[in-house]
């Protein structure tokens, strides 16, 4: 009975860190969906709005300090798309993900610079109200994170399955020049899908960071879970990221109940490896989940 009192105790805490994986692994879907690119900056897109809010919530207000921070990261993802995935598209989707680790030292840099590197508890959008689960507490702002990632994965999947810009999206992505004759344009659905990432990664920023800690490295390396929880799903299909999610979600959390080697630090980390080793063996060179292209 106690291993199975410890298991659901670490599921029941470890949904917050699932609701941030569905909203992070969702913006990493809807860029590669939008313009073929992996953005391995989304973590230091989600970090560096977080940090906007932080600022201005003792200005603001944290309600309208959130507002400005979602404002922010699309506008940031936006930029990010303009200044270097554009430029870089002629040299093929290698140099563009690559444009984006540049991209995510540039943010990482820029925060510490600016508010250094002592990690911070921002204050939530949500009472500040936690609810006993075992020997620990679940804040009311991390049970809000959870419905809230449930919610938007709704949101778009409805968006890529029954709306004409969804359609474009995945239009522009196969082919550029194609859906450009067919009236389309892959510019704009490309600018779209970052402006819509970016406020996505700032809404799992915001909402984590009140929920944890508020660091310029490492709320920018939380998002690599769900990279996985991505591959999990794979890279094109909306709803394979709410179930990778969940999945890579439920492995921090069941790992340290599992006692001895599960309770070392960095087992957690360690089974994700596994897992992420797992996936890619298992898809190979169809890990950008082209099998699923016409699943949502």
């Amino acid at each position: 009975m106690g291993f199975l009192r410890d298991l659901f105790v670490n599921v029941v805490l470890t949904t917050p860190l699932v609701g941030a994986y569905t909203m992070f692994a969702l913006g990493i879907v809807f860029i590669y969906r939008g313009s073929r690119v992996l953005n391995l900056a989304h973590g230091a897109m989600a970090m560096f709005p977080a940090y906007i809010a932080y600022a201005l919530t003792g200005v603001a207000g944290p309600y309208a300090g959130a507002l400005i921070a979602l404002a922010a990261g699309g506008v940031l993802g936006l930029s990010i798309e303009r200044v270097l995935v554009r430029r870089l598209r002629p040299a093929g989707p290698t140099a563009q993900t690559v444009g984006t680790v540049a991209a995510l030292g540039i943010l990482i840099a820029l925060a510490a610079r600016i508010w250094g590197t002592t990690p911070i508890h921002a204050k939530g959008v949500f009472p500040d109200k936690s609810f006993a689960v075992g020997n620990s507490a679940l804040s009311l702002g991390g049970i809000a994170l959870f419905f809230i990632a449930i919610a938007v994965a709704g949101g778009f999947i409805a968006l890529f399955r029954y709306t004409d810009l969804g359609l474009a999206m995945r239009c522009s992505a196969d082919n550029r020049r194609a859906a450009a004759l067919m009236g389309i344009d892959p510019e704009r659905t490309t600018a779209v899908a970052w402006l819509f990432a970016g406020a996505l990664a700032a809404l799992g920023g915001v909402l984590l960071a009140a929920s944890t800690n508020l660091h310029p490295y490492t709320l920018s390396l939380q998002v690599l879970p769900a990279f996985v929880a991505a591959l999990i799903g794979g890279l094109e299909n909306v709803s394979g990221a709410l179930y990778g999610s969940i999945l890579v979600g439920f492995t921090v959390g069941i790992v340290p109940s599992l006692g001895g080697i599960g309770k070392q630090t960095g087992a957690p980390q360690v089974a994700l490896a596994f897992l992420a080793f797992i996936v890619m063996g298992m898809r190979g060179g169809r890990f950008a989940a082209t099998d699923v292209r016409s699943g949502l």
